[in-house]
């Protein structure tokens, strides 16, 4: 092992993981290894309950154990809870982006993403994006078609932008992103320590604008089912085949199963786990040589 090297270096060298984006650099330049850059949401950022020694709590928690001190891959994780497509496709978030691709110097494979839930279902939007039931409302009456489509095009836009950044600092790589999985809205919030922390997200917007509790699950369903329908059109089109992948993660949970879900919108490690199995699956077969998928 090279001498010289910070401990925070020297532990990226050795797990291949990291949150330094200039340690990330420095692998991509001092390794043969395949090289993720990771982005997005809570998805990827959810905390553990112990920060050292908590179960694996979300999708790159899962992926990061896979290929831990492998030798196989370097993965750098910029995912940030709360974080919206739109939010980081823009501004700062979008320049650090940028700059990272740029600096690796077309050494990075994949890009993993995951965004557009926060954007839909987060504060300040799920709110806005519903109607005042009325009387002979159905589940679909009580969403405002005009916002909502408005919302899907900016969320549309914002993967545009990061399918262009890529094709202009990293075009060998393949952005792989996955759908959200059908939530049952609840009071659950996150909970750390016995304290809520945050949340819930959707459960107190739906009976803000009077909606009965009979149509909550599908009006989540309609937003999060149009969310996956405009990804896999993106991901459809021809001149975007070979750089964007998008991973159908939605129905492996059961809405509601204390089992698979820890709060109103976050998977359990076990649940997290089986949707980490499949996101894992399609990186597995774009780079072979990733080890298998830890168990």
């Amino acid at each position: 092992m090279p001498r010289k090297l910070t401990y925070a270096r020297r532990k990226a060298l050795e797990t291949g993981i990291t949150g330094s984006r200039q340690d990330f650099k420095w692998l991509t330049r001092n390794t043969r290894r395949i090289n993720m850059l990771a982005e997005g949401d809570s998805w990827f950022a959810y905390p553990r309950k112990n920060i050292l020694f908590g179960k694996n709590a979300n999708i790159l928690d899962w992926v990061a154990k896979s290929i831990r001190g492998k030798d196989k891959a370097n993965l750098l994780r910029l995912a940030a809870n709360g974080d919206e497509a739109v939010e980081m496709l823009a501004g700062s978030q979008k320049r650090e982006l940028a700059e990272t691709l740029w600096e690796c110097e077309d050494r990075i494979d994949l890009i993993l993403f995951s965004g557009g839930g926060n954007d839909v279902v987060g504060k300040w939007d799920m709110d806005r994006l519903l109607n005042f039931y009325q009387n002979g409302y159905s589940a679909r009456d009580c969403i405002n078609d005009v916002r909502f489509k408005r919302k899907l095009q900016q969320i549309r836009l914002a993967y545009e932008e990061l399918i262009e950044l890529r094709d202009d600092y990293a075009p060998k790589a393949i952005i792989v992103t996955h759908t959200y999985d059908l939530l049952k809205p609840s009071k659950a919030s996150a909970r750390f320590a016995g304290i809520n922390v945050t949340g819930p997200w959707i459960y107190p917007y739906l009976m803000e604008k009077k909606i009965p509790e009979r149509f909550h699950q599908a009006v989540v369903k309609h937003l999060l089912t149009e969310l996956k329908v405009m990804l896999n059109e993106l991901a459809g089109l021809a001149k975007n085949q070979g750089k964007l992948i998008v991973v159908n993660t939605q129905g492996i949970l059961q809405p509601g199963n204390g089992r698979h879900w820890k709060d109103e919108m976050h998977p359990t490690s076990s649940g997290f786990k089986q949707i980490a199995r499949k996101y894992y699956e399609q990186l597995k077969a774009l780079e072979p040589d990733l080890p298998a998928f830890t168990r």
